[in-house]
């Protein structure tokens, strides 16, 4: 009964990644942003290791089996898809001379976890990852006004909080809401409700006064 629980929530969550997908897509046939296309890339590689959790869920597959030393086939997982968001951010930034440095640190790190039984360097990999990638889109969101850049950032942000819980329910609530941000930046619900346009209000107020003036 957890099970179908999980797969249902696993669902919305495929679902709400499926629609940025292709909001995503529509947006970026318009413009060619590189942007919109590296986030496109990374919701898809997301969504491929989502189908992998819903098949766990729907036939009770194990991706704990271990490869080699503590290496798991989870685990494996985890590393492409944290090689795949920096390489989303080293793109993003424009250096392309850091486009090796994660398949670099996946590797080494890897090679630690067959050596030494220990998740404790995956686990702040994974923090510096999503905690460092969330804090740079944030920033570049509010000062660019990007929705997309705040959606992913939080979108960021959210998953790794939810890294932080072991109870598999709590991690995919975390996930949902977490997709839920990013759906919201391919919307362009920040970009409305969230950041303020000082000059135009200005001007509502100033013709907003220029009226009771004339009235008076």
């Amino acid at each position: 009964m957890a099970e179908i629980g999980l797969l249902i929530m696993e669902l919305v969550y495929f679902t709400m990644g499926l629609i940025a997908i292709l909001t995503t897509l529509k947006h970026w046939k318009m413009n060619k942003n590189r942007m919109l296309l590296a986030a496109l890339i990374y919701v898809v590689a997301v969504l491929f290791r989502s189908t992998i959790d819903i098949a766990i869920y729907s036939f009770d597959l194990d991706i704990d089996i271990k490869v080699a030393g503590g290496i798991t086939i989870g685990m494996i997982l985890g590393f492409i898809l944290f090689t795949i968001q920096l390489e989303f951010m080293f793109y993003l930034k424009n250096l392309p001379k850091l486009y090796t440095l994660p398949l670099f640190c996946s590797f080494y790190l890897a090679i630690g976890r067959v050596l030494v039984d220990s998740p404790m360097p995956f686990i702040i990999y994974a923090m510096i990852v999503s905690y460092g990638s969330s804090y740079f889109l944030i920033k570049d969101g509010r000062k660019s006004r990007n929705g997309l850049a705040i959606g992913m950032g939080l979108f960021f942000f959210i998953w790794g909080l939810g890294q932080l819980f072991q109870a598999e329910i709590v991690f995919i609530s975390f996930r949902i809401v977490a997709m839920l941000a990013l759906l919201l930046g391919t919307k362009g619900f920040y970009e409305k409700y969230v950041f303020v346009n000082v000059e135009e209000e200005q001007k509502i107020m100033g013709t907003w006064i220029a009226k009771l003036v004339v009235k008076e």
